[in-house]
Formats: structure tokens, C-alpha cells, sequence
């Protein structure tokens, strides 16, 4: 989004979390196998946070069928965070249709 060839200052690049700053992230998609209620849906999410995201210390933004994932705080979610999250989806029976987008950048997507 950025032209990164435009010289900046290590503070202006800091600030627009560009260059040696950028941080990446994920996105994630998935259908419901069949029709769950609020609650159900919730246990789900509850899992993947306990089971998956703080244990990686990561932060997840959305719901059952789409959300976001980075890193909490400073820092990018890395390739195998992707592929964790990718797996813990995939052996879910109740989601059918995953797709895991590739690490893009967290602040300007």
C-alpha cells in the first residue's frame, strides 16, 4: 500500500508499521457442517482461544465462520501459527469448507 521506496524515518516507519515494522496476520473461513445454536458456537470459539490462540499468544478478531488472527501485541503470527490454526479447524467435524488465507500484513489489508 505503501511506497516503500519514499525514504522515511525509522519513527515515521515505526508508526505506520511499515517496512522492518510491518506485522502480519491471517484470515480464516469456514462453513457450519449444520445449523448451530449461539451457544454451541461459542464453546467452539471458546477451544480454539484456549486451545490454540493464547497457548501462541496470539489474538483472534471474528466468529465461527470468519475471523482474524495475529499476533497479541507487538510482533506477526507466523507460518506455523497459521498452520495450527489451519489444523485445529480442519479436525473440527462441525466446519467443512476451511480456508486459511497466506500471512498478510495485519494493519494495511
Amino acid at each position: 500500500m505503501y511506497n516503500l521506496k519514499i525514504n522515511r524515518t525509522r519513527r515515521l516507519r515505526k508508526k505506520l508499521k511499515i517496512a522492518e515494522f510491518q506485522e502480519m496476520g491471517f484470515e480464516y473461513k469456514a462453513t457450519l457442517v449444520k445449523a448451530m445454536d449461539d451457544e454451541a458456537q461459542s464453546k467452539m470459539i471458546e477451544d480454539l482461544v484456549t486451545e490454540v490462540i493464547e497457548p501462541r499468544g496470539l489474538a483472534l478478531g471474528g466468529w465461527v465462520h470468519s475471523g482474524f488472527v495475529s499476533k497479541n501485541g507487538l510482533g506477526s503470527a507466523t507460518e506455523e501459527d497459521r498452520a495450527a490454526v489451519n489444523q485445529w479447524l480442519a479436525n473440527r467435524a462441525e466446519l467443512k469448507g476451511i480456508e486459511v488465507s497466506a500471512l498478510m500484513d495485519a494493519w494495511y489489508f
